[in-house]
């Protein structure tokens, strides 16, 4: 029985892992592009298009980051994304490029509307 209990978490353990992706192919560079973006919008259209994009990043983030960070964000495999100190050009990047055992690519085009959303989290 004990040895059925082990290879039963070993599996568990294994299939969590492949859920994160594989940390070779991950980026560990901690490079941000800072080139500064000018906006065009007015406060209101802005105001409009960001709680679009929190919105937006809230469905990809409940698709794609809560198997590794919890149902909550809170940290599980992956950190805790709701008390982050990175800026959203940062987030952007980590999710583009990935870092350590988070893969890349993971928002699916949908890398602003997720960072948005983390931040929204604060």
């Amino acid at each position: 029985m004990n040895k059925m209990k082990y290879w039963l978490l070993m599996g568990v353990v294994v299939a969590g892992l492949a859920a994160c992706g594989d940390a070779e192919d991950a980026d560990t560079t901690d490079s941000v592009d800072s080139t500064p973006t000018e906006s065009t919008e007015s406060s209101g259209e802005k105001d409009a298009a960001e709680t679009s994009d929190v919105s937006a990043g809230e469905k990809v983030a409940n698709a794609s980051c809560v198997g590794c960070h919890g149902g909550d964000l809170t940290g599980s495999m992956g950190p805790d994304l709701t008390n982050t100190s990175l800026s959203k050009e940062e987030i952007v990047n980590v999710l583009v490029n990935g870092k350590g055992a988070m893969p890349k690519g993971t928002a699916d085009g949908e890398e602003e509307a997720v960072a948005e959303y983390i931040l929204s989290l604060q």
